[in-house]
């Protein structure tokens, strides 16, 4: 994984317009047990996640992990709008130095795989596989000639 996720986003407004610049800064995991996924990805990125069992993180190159507790989306209005406590239709991307090394190496954790690393037309080879929440995670590099 190399370098910060930014992304420039322009924005004109009137007629002299405006550049905005984004930097995409990190994910939200709202689970039942923030312990157990806090480990996880503790395990799979090899990095120590700072936090309690209420609301915890990790930073990897620039990107945070969040994970929060369901109860602060259900006792705080703020965050009325998260339906808390599982999976939903999002796939979390990463890129890797080799998905074959990695591949294996998350086998060791007993992560559950969706499928093996396959070489894609387009030229990145991936496989994807569920955290302890059920979410997809994908793991991807790209292939060299």
């Amino acid at each position: 994984m190399g370098g910060s996720a930014q992304l420039a986003i322009f924005a004109f407004c009137g007629r002299g317009g405006m550049k905005m610049t984004h930097q995409f800064t990190d994910v939200c995991f709202i689970t039942n047990d923030v312990l157990r996924l806090r480990t996880f990805y503790e395990a799979v990125f090899g990095v120590k996640a700072e936090g309690n069992e209420i609301h915890s993180g990790i930073s990897i190159d620039g990107l945070t992990l969040i994970f929060d507790h369901v109860d602060i989306a259900e006792e705080n209005q703020t965050f009325r709008y998260v339906k808390a406590g599982g999976a939903n239709n999002v796939i979390v991307g990463f890129n890797v130095d080799d998905v074959d090394v990695e591949y294996q190496r998350l086998l060791t954790l007993g992560a559950q795989m969706l499928n093996e690393p396959t070489t894609h037309p387009w030229g990145a080879r991936s496989f994807q596989f569920r955290e302890p929440d059920g979410n997809i995670l994908n793991f991807r590099n790209i292939v060299e000639g």
